[in-house]
């Protein structure tokens, strides 16, 4: 039976991480009222949904005791930090847990896989809807930088030096997409480790290296 798997599939689990002392597991809900699904993993048990964030969460990364997610359809990087998330928990009276207090920044639409920086200073998220690789600064939570990729991307990952983002790019209606992109990130001095970050001012921005038609410099 034909089943349409981003419209009737319930909840449309998605991103999933555990919190930094493997107490819960947290599991992006994209589909119905949204939300993040905790479970409890030392009672191996599901304990309830996290609401309060914009709906259409995708992905979930945990940096310098924040926890991210990219929201998909109207395009935001949303954070909050994780003692909040486990205080919620812990406190919950109910499997319905409403959290305050989020920060977010505006990207783009379609907002996919999001991955930091080795210092945890910026966030690159691959934005499906417009095409974009887009950058965060995490101190101010605004954009700093945003670039061009092949059409409809969704896969992104940093290399472990902080030198190159990856975007893998996945096509709709036989339009665009099976593509490997690839940028190098440009710092404006070098990236300051988390320590430093709180008095020191950075900038990032990204340019093609490799696309799929053979562009770049």
């Amino acid at each position: 039976e034909p089943v349409d798997r981003d419209n009737g599939s319930g909840y449309a689990l998605r991103g999933t991480v555990f919190t930094p002392d493997g107490k819960y597991l947290l599991v992006g809900c994209m589909g119905g009222s949204g939300g993040i699904a905790v479970v409890d993993m030392t009672e191996r048990k599901y304990i309830g949904r996290i609401l309060g964030m914009r709906s259409n969460v995708r992905h979930l990364i945990i940096s310098n005791n924040y926890l991210y997610l990219s929201i998909n359809g109207a395009g935001y990087v949303q954070r909050i930090k994780i003692d909040k998330i486990k205080e919620a928990v812990q406190n919950a009276t109910s499997k319905v847990i409403y959290l305050k207090g989020w920060e977010e920044c505006k990207v783009g639409r379609g907002a996919r896989t999001i991955e930091v920086s080795p210092s945890g200073r910026y966030i690159f998220a691959a934005c499906n809807t417009v095409s974009q690789l887009y950058v965060v600064d995490t101190q101010t939570m605004t954009v700093i930088s945003r670039a061009n990729v092949d059409s409809y991307p969704v896969g992104l990952d940093v290399s472990d030096d902080g030198a190159y983002v990856i975007t893998t790019s996945q096509g709709r209606r036989k339009m665009g997409g099976n593509a490997v992109d690839i940028y190098k990130i440009t710092y404006s001095d070098k990236e300051y480790t988390s320590e430093k970050s709180e008095t020191k001012t950075d900038t990032a921005s990204v340019s093609p290296v490799l696309t799929s038609d053979g562009s770049g410099t």
